[in-house]
């Protein structure tokens, strides 16, 4: 009788293996591309209005992006992951020449891998040199970006720095 039981553990142990495995081969995993995360710097200037004064921004924005491939078997297109770092982006308040800085480091977005894109993120600033949640504006920075379609770096690259849109 024991021998029974111990037949039927290691059939059942067998059948949930099997059926695991089915399971990992069916879904398949996407797999990340053999390339590595490329960094471009890209040249970011703009004015963003408002109170108490408007603040004119300029530096270079470090956006990296890694290509996305998915080997399951759903074929979606390549992607490309992109991470937005306005560290090195700094702006001089119109009014009292004060410095600001700009946060937002780490902005990451998903998108599929096309030659030409438009990108926008929202990003704080606050006045100073480190930035301050307590007294932090917002504003928009529009990312237009060309792609190589073999390896997803970028190739080139301007932005556009603004206010955020006026909500009615």
């Amino acid at each position: 009788m024991k021998t029974l039981r111990l037949s039927v553990t290691r059939v059942v142990l067998s059948l949930v293996v099997v059926v695991l495995s089915g399971l990992a081969w069916w879904a398949g995993t996407p797999a990340r591309a053999a390339f590595a995360p490329t960094i471009a710097l890209i040249p970011a200037s703009g004015i963003v209005n408002g109170q108490p004064e408007s603040v004119k921004f300029s530096g270079r924005a470090q956006v990296s992006s890694e290509l996305v491939l998915d080997t399951s078997k759903f074929n979606v297109p390549p992607a490309v992951i992109l991470i937005f770092d306005l560290s090195n982006v700094s702006g001089i308040g119109s009014s009292t020449g004060a410095k600001y800085v700009a946060g937002g480091s780490g902005t990451s977005v998903y998108r599929p891998l096309v030659s030409n894109d438009t990108v926008e993120i929202t990003f704080p600033f606050s006045r100073g040199t480190t930035m301050s949640t307590t007294s932090a504006r917002s504003g928009v920075a529009s990312f237009a970006l060309g792609f190589d379609l073999n390896t997803g770096a970028i190739t080139s690259g301007t932005a556009n720095i603004a206010g955020p849109a006026l909500q009615y």
